[in-house]
């Protein structure tokens, strides 16, 4: 984008403010690259997952589209994968205090799941970090739809050092 050389530091300042103020999206971009500390849209695209889960009818979509959102803004893999495993923390709190829910849901929070190990088992030095966390979702899945020995079976695939 040449024209962008071509303004000056107002210019430039102004079209920042006005881009950030368009979408929260934006703006969470634009704080992740100036700031070192990412809590703040860490904490956000929590409560989006969390609004999305806790619907009277669960939007396990909209829950997916926050992770994906996030993804657009940061490429931080240790930050992802906290928003992923609280995907999971709270779709086992929601089969716990629902009960029995349906084939769909459980097939989510196993792709989710699987997905969470590739991603470890690329990024090694990250697995002390989240594997006690994983060990409880398994620990606290529900038995139905064959639910907990998916998990078990996507949680073999995870490396050993």
């Amino acid at each position: 984008m040449k024209e962008l050389k071509k303004l000056g530091k107002e210019e430039l300042y102004a079209l920042l403010l006005e881009l950030s103020s368009l979408r929260k999206e934006n703006a969470d971009f634009l704080k992740l690259k100036l700031q070192s500390g990412a809590d703040e849209a860490i904490t956000y695209y929590k409560q989006k997952i969390k609004e999305a889960l806790w619907q009277e009818k669960t939007n396990l979509r909209e829950a997916r589209k926050a992770l994906v959102d996030f993804k657009k803004i940061s490429k931080n893999q240790e930050h992802l994968l906290e928003l992923m495993i609280f995907y999971l923390e709270n779709g086992e709190k929601i089969d716990h205090e629902y009960g029995d829910m349906y084939e769909a849901f459980y097939s989510s929070m196993e792709t989710m799941f699987e997905q969470i190990i590739k991603m470890l088992n690329n990024n090694s030095d990250l697995i002390p970090k989240f594997k006690g966390r994983l060990d409880s979702i398994i620990d606290n899945s529900c038995d139905g739809w064959g639910h907990k020995d998916a998990l078990l079976e996507i949680y073999e695939e995870l490396k050993h050092d």
